[in-house]
């Protein structure tokens, strides 16, 4: 038994790796893949190197491991090399496969061998070993990378694969065996995929995996023109029609040279997924006695068989452009075995390519056993238990039947798949789909009642807030009610005074009684004076609360303004759910800015009555002044009455501009009356909306039902 381990064939640039899970998704066993951090990883001891992820991946975080590099190194310092080319050799390259040659030999490559004869002898192991086992079912090897996947994860079938090397091992054996000159020489192979370095190790041959694609790559880098090489033949036998085991069928088509019929008994079937499909219910089938109903499996892990490998530059290309150059060297070959001027029969030109392979054949040479690696995988995924993956689709949110979608998108073929994964440490429950949309939807619950709760205590505090301004605005409505009277009565007692000041005048010679009216008058004027003083300070006291209140209702309408804007936000990330709230927030936001804009007018209103208000002060605290003269006056009379004259009518003049000043202070009031019923009207309007809105925030929203999908994504197993 040789190398159980297996090296690595591919590998994670993880600066490049999304984590998108696609590599998961197109991986026919899934669990070499470590999806559970934020690059996915790959378990080379799991994975069987079909390269699917590869092409799969658009970030070019996968990348296959070959030889390419160690090789033209080696050959630059003068290494000693012979090469062997797969057939999918001469369905790339624009089908310059024999200048290929010729290069190479320019660099220093002394030799050429053709796998295709290879895959002559590999044809007459299978024969020979169906000629002396008789076994009921052969399925054919030349793939490592299904060699692999029945190591890994379908031992029971080993028993069935050919106990023969693929064409490339025959054809190093061959050069080992029979090419004594090239004894010292290392072998570089020209293939069409990753995982043949795996069968360097097993067969103990074999020193560079130089791919097609590496190759391809090299040439164009270098600005190398291949035409302007000469063709350089193979060194080694030349084949018939074995040149078509790269096509799929191509097996079938040379064994039918020596098996005519063969055909009818064999089962041709490459790509995925139907080829691990079948392998997976194959092993069942022939258990059951259903399978095999064919003797031979032919079966490969790529689409177009080994010229669509991963390692080629043919993917992509259409099916009949890569096959051409393929049948195109078939039916050279044949003419070959047929031709060199003998005219050969069909009958004698197999003869020939018969006898030229009986000398390259050797007993036991080309022998070949398998390792049973499945306790690698059993030793590294548990097999969970029904409860364990119940508990795992509880962290999931997957509480009911209806939320096992199997959709794909997290790259497995079922939710229990990935259940399995999660519990092996290769996922977490955040790569499922179903998972993070209900963590959305729990999210948005959670954010919708915050919303409502701070809607909810922005509005009664703002609410309370305005019922105490509204309070304080009637208070001051009928404040200037009853200071409006106070003007009127003041004013029609000055009036009064005027006019018994006028008559005094007339009066005042020997007129002692008279001058004793006009000390009480004075007095009595001093005292209302003093009473509309105070008033106006009350007015100006109350002016001031006003124009706190329209500053409270301002800020008020710019809290409110803020509360509209961030509610639109939190609509805006609600999405389509959140469109009805979002028209709310926009009538809120305007609400918001009318009413800054009304409080912003009555402020600047009040200012202007709160400035007359103290121009009337000022003139009150004037006629105060000129009534404590009055009164000094009246006192003098009694001694000075040639003076009193001019003191009347010095009073006179006063007690007019003390009328002017109370008319002035009326019309004020009524003004601030006025102003105050409008501030209360929008107050009003103000407390209405915030009801509204509170209203609002306090009724259900049904949230969208989250779609029900059913689409999935094509995986194999």
């Amino acid at each position: 038994m040789k190398n159980v381990v297996l090296r690595p064939v591919i590998a994670v640039n993880e600066e490049n790796c999304v984590n998108c899970h696609r590599c998961i998704a197109v991986c026919p066993v899934k669990m070499c893949n470590d999806g559970s951090g934020d690059v996915v990883h790959v378990n080379s001891e799991l994975c069987i190197g079909c390269g699917e992820c590869i092409e799969a991946c658009t970030h070019d975080a996968r990348v296959g491991l070959d030889d390419t590099a160690a090789f033209f190194a080696d050959l630059e310092a003068g290494t000693k090399m012979v090469a062997i080319a797969a057939p999918a050799t001469a369905a790339s390259l624009d089908g310059n496969y024999l200048q290929l040659n010729g290069w190479l030999a320019s660099l220093g490559v002394d030799a050429f061998f053709d796998v295709s004869f290879g895959a002559e002898l590999t044809v007459k192991s299978y024969l020979e070993y169906k000629n002396a086992q008789n076994p009921k079912c052969i399925i054919a090897q030349p793939c490592p990378t299904l060699v692999t996947f029945i190591e890994l994860y379908r031992p029971e079938l080993i028993s069935l694969l050919a106990p023969a090397d693929s064409p490339m091992g025959h054809t190093m054996k061959m050069i080992r065996e029979f090419y004594p000159q090239y004894k010292n020489h290392r072998i570089a192979v020209i293939s069409p995929c990753y995982s043949k370095k795996r069968e360097f190790d097993y067969i103990g041959h074999g020193d560079y995996n130089v791919t097609i694609k590496a190759i391809a790559h090299y040439i164009e880098k270098n600005d190398i023109d291949l035409s302007r090489y000469p063709e350089h033949p193979y060194t080694g036998p030349d084949a018939e029609r074995a040149v078509l085991f790269s096509t799929p069928g191509g097996l079938m088509r040379t064994a039918e040279r020596h098996v005519p019929g063969i055909s009818e008994k064999t089962r041709k079937i490459e790509g995925q997924p139907g080829v691990y499909h079948y392998l997976a219910h194959l092993g069942e089938a022939i258990k059951s006695g259903e399978a095999p109903i064919h003797e031979l499996i032919d079966c490969l892990n790529c689409e177009m068989g080994c010229n669509g490998g991963p390692a080629t530059t043919n993917r992509g290309k259409h099916i009949d452009v890569i096959e051409s150059a393929i049948e195109k060297r078939n039916k050279e070959a044949q003419e070959r075995y047929r031709a060199k001027g003998l005219h050969l029969s069909k009958k004698a030109a197999f003869k020939k390519i018969d006898r030229l392979i009986a000398r390259f054949w050797k007993p036991g040479l080309y022998d070949r056993t398998y390792v049973d690696r499945s306790s690698v995988f059993q030793k590294t995924i548990r097999n969970p238990t029904s409860s364990e993956i119940q508990e795992i689709y509880r962290k999931m949110h997957k509480t009911e039947k209806k939320h096992i979608l199997n959709c794909g998108a997290c790259g497995y073929k079922s939710c229990e798949q990935m259940a399995v994964a999660i519990i092996n440490g290769l996922n977490r429950v955040e790569n499922c789909r179903h998972y993070m949309e209900v963590e959305v939807e729990i999210l948005h619950e959670n954010h919708h009642e915050e919303l409502n709760r701070t809607i909810r205590s922005v509005a009664g505090s703002s609410a309370s807030r305005l019922k105490a301004n509204m309070t304080d605005i009637n208070s001051l409505a009928d404040l200037s009610s009853e200071m409006a009277s106070s003007v009127v009565e003041s004013s029609a007692a000055i009036e009064q005074m005027v006019a018994n000041i006028q008559s005094i005048t007339t009066m005042l010679a020997n007129n002692e009684q008279s001058v004793t009216a006009l000390d009480e008058a004075s007095s009595n004027g001093k005292q209302g004076i003093n009473s509309i003083v105070s008033l106006m300070g009350d007015v100006a006291h109350q002016s001031d609360s006003l124009l706190e209140a329209s500053a409270v209702i301002q800020q008020i309408a710019s809290q409110t303004n803020l509360l509209a804007m961030n509610a639109a936000i939190e609509a805006a990330h609600a999405g389509e759910a959140g469109r009805g709230f979002a028209v709310v927030a926009d009538e809120i936001r305007k609400l918001a800015e009318n009413s800054g804009n009304q409080a912003a007018t009555i402020s600047r209103a009040l200012q202007h009555i709160k400035q007359l208000i103290d121009e009337t002060s000022e003139s009150s605290l004037s006629a105060q002044s000129g009534f404590e003269r009055v009164v000094t006056l009246s006192e003098q009379v009694k001694n000075e009455e040639a003076s009193i004259k001019a003191a009347v009518e010095e009073q006179s003049a006063g007690g007019q501009q003390v009328l002017e000043a109370l008319a002035r202070i009326n019309d004020l009031t009524a003004k601030v009356k006025d102003d105050s019923a409008i501030l209360l009207s929008s107050s009003n309007e103000i407390l209405s909306e915030i009801e509204t809105l509170s209203t609002v925030s306090n009724s259900d929203t049904t949230i969208p039902e989250r779609p029900s999908r059913t689409d999935t994504i094509l995986v194999q197993g």
